[in-house]
C-alpha cells in the first residue's frame, strides 16, 4: 500500500508534473510566480523519497505519511 499526492494540498509541484507528464496533460503553472509557500529544492524532495524508499513498511504495515516541508 502507498500513495503519491499529486494535489494542491499534499502535494509537491514536482509530483503533479510528473503526473500530468506520465498521462500527456499539459504541464499546469498556476499564478503569476509571485507566491509565498514553502518551497523545497529538487534534491531536498529526492533526498525525501529515497530515504522513504529505503525504509519501506512490511508486508502489512500501516501506510506512513511523510511530510517533505516538516
Amino acid at each position: 500500500i502507498n500513495r503519491f499526492d499529486y494535489d494542491g494540498d499534499y502535494g509537491t509541484v514536482l509530483n503533479r508534473f510528473l503526473i500530468q507528464a506520465a498521462i500527456d496533460y499539459p504541464l499546469a503553472v498556476h499564478g503569476t510566480g509571485g507566491q509565498t509557500r514553502a518551497f523545497i529544492h529538487i534534491q531536498d524532495s529526492v533526498r525525501c523519497i529515497e530515504l522513504a524508499l529505503g525504509d519501506a513498511p512490511e508486508a502489512g504495515e500501516r501506510v506512513r505519511i511523510f511530510n517533505q516541508m516538516t
